[in-house]
């Protein structure tokens, strides 16, 4: 309320109250109207009203406002010199008003100018001692009610003043949560991985930007059907409502890496891989489900066309490879030929005959696999096999090339994915050695009585980064990229693969300019896996 309504308002209540007194003592007692005090009591007041109603209150200082109830206090005094009306009683509206507005001090200011016109003004009747009893009990009584008010004043203002600071501090809580709200939605949004919060009932509480454009959303669609349709398999069968990624999800499914195909509004077809897990939520929501969504169209792709390209390429060896083999034979067969060279030749058409099993194999990837052979396999000669084969290479980079260790070491396994895996850690290790290095490939039985192969090098070295990525399939060291050194990065999956195949482990340690020790351990006891 402004000021000037909270005068009107007061201003108001006392001059009417006067004003009924008035109607009833003219209508009751009309010779009062002879007192020229009264009169002019009466008169004061409605003056008094009438002022307050014209003054521009906002323009006048508290202590100006003041003014007003103590004239009305004076207005009241006057009309207290009337015989036998009690008026007095009418002190109490201003002795409210400014103790509602005012200090204490202005309360007793205003009671000690009421006391002054019971003394001097009021029409007091009786002994001295009466009289002065009355205007003490008079006293008291305003004194008791101004205090009491402006207690009860105090008391509500600061009240009002610590809701105040408590409403601020939650609009500022509030206004916190909302931009940290916006800040975290902002974020999702920005993620390439769809997201949805879905409720035990299916309904869709929240998704983000990635989901929206993957289902043809749009801001405020959630409760629309989705335009995009799911399928168990790409151009397959529809998958029914109560078995789309939602329903399954709001019935607490657990899903980890399900593979579903979505046909979406613009006639392409995604490959999605779909992950659920359960996130925290009120006693009153329910259960609440967190959906996530990748999008694995392009990776799908990508791996097919590599395997049509290893396809391709292999396929395409087969043919200089058979003349290989093929010249190789006839040359062979010759009486003539020098007894080194015939060596030499039939270092040729083993690593060919090798390589036409490796082209074989590689067709044969998208087949199951078969089982690895389980059949004595001496690690020592086929070490040898290995070490002649690049021998040459070595000797040309001024490498040295040394085997150690056991004369013999027998396993089961299969001979030629074995080789495979000598062949394939020697191959990397002549290749990142510089001239003038040194290998050194040792055969022994570790601690736990497996057969250990060792192959270390004085190459340039790995950093840590690159030891834990080195076989992921296709990656390359920075420094191997740097060497101009060909490779395909598959090399060692391949090892991995078959030394897995075996029971086997193989752990690598490094240090960048150092060298490079591979380790390989493998059971000595028949087993039987799959390849």
């Amino acid at each position: 309320m402004s000021r000037r309504a909270s005068i009107w308002r007061w201003q108001l209540i006392f001059v009417s109250t006067t004003v009924a007194v008035a109607v009833l003592v003219a209508a009751l007692k009309p010779t009062v109207f002879a007192t020229p005090l009264f009169t002019a009591g009466l008169a004061l007041s409605v003056l008094t009203t009438a002022a307050v109603l014209v003054v521009p209150w906002d323009r006048i200082p508290p202590a100006g406002i003041l003014l007003v109830p103590m004239i009305d206090i004076c207005a009241i005094g006057l009309t207290t010199q009337a015989p036998d009306i009690r008026l007095g009683f009418l002190w109490v509206i201003p002795i409210t008003w400014i103790a509602t507005y005012y200090s204490m001090i202005a309360v007793f200011g205003g009671i000690a100018l009421i006391t002054a016109f019971l003394f001097t003004v009021a029409n007091q009747t009786g002994l001295i001692s009466d009289v002065v009893l009355r205007v003490l009990i008079t006293a008291f009584a305003l004194g008791f009610l101004g205090t009491t008010i402006r207690i009860g004043v105090q008391r509500s203002r600061a009240s009002r003043r610590l809701l105040r600071r408590r409403s601020e501090q939650i609009d500022r809580v509030a206004r916190r949560a909302e931009t940290h709200e916006r800040r975290v939605t902002q974020i999702i949004d920005a993620l390439d991985t769809a997201l949805a919060a879905v409720g035990e009932d299916g309904t869709i509480l929240k998704v983000n930007d990635a989901y929206r454009r993957l289902y043809g959303l749009d801001a405020d669609g959630l409760a629309l059907p989705a335009l995009a349709v799911e399928y168990d398999d790409r151009e397959g069968e529809p998958i029914p409502v109560d078995r789309t990624v939602m329903a399954r999800a709001a019935r607490g499914e657990h899903l980890a890496g399900e593979r579903v195909w979505l046909y979406g509004a613009d006639g392409e077809w995604r490959a999605l891989e779909v992950d659920t897990q359960p996130i925290a939520s009120d006693a009153d929501q329910g259960a609440v489900v967190l959906v996530k969504i990748d999008d694995v169209t392009a990776r799908l792709a990508a791996a097919e066309e590599r395997r049509l390209l290893s396809a391709i390429l292999t396929h395409e060896l087969r043919n200089p490879l058979t003349a290989i083999v093929g010249h190789v034979d006839l040359l062979l067969e010759r009486e003539d030929l020098p007894a080194r060279a015939a060596d030499q030749l039939g270092v040729v058409a083993g690593a060919a005959e090798r390589m036409q099993d490796l082209v074989t194999t590689a067709l044969d990837a998208s087949r199951p696999r078969h089982r690895v052979l389980s059949e004595p396999v001496d690690l020592h000669p086929l070490v040898q096999a290995s070490v002649s084969s690049f021998l040459p290479t070595a000797t040309a980079n001024r490498l040295r090339v040394e085997v150690t260790g056991e004369p013999t070491l027998l396993i089961y396994g299969d001979a030629f994915r074995l080789r495979q895996v000598v062949d394939n850690l020697l191959s990397n290790a002549v290749k990142y050695t510089a001239p003038g290095g040194s290998i050194l490939l040792s055969l022994g039985v570790a601690d736990d009585a497996r057969a250990e192969l060792v192959v270390a090098d004085t190459g340039s070295g790995m950093v840590p980064a690159d030891v834990e990525q080195l076989f992921q399939p296709y990656f390359r060291g920075e420094r191997a990229e740097l060497s101009g050194v060909p490779g395909t990065g598959l090399g060692l999956v391949a090892v991995r693969d078959i030394v897995t195949a075996h029971h086997g482990t193989i752990d690598v340690s490094s240090r960048l300019g150092e060298g490079t020790r591979m380790r390989v351990l493998l059971p000595r006891r028949p087993e039987r896996n799959d390849a």
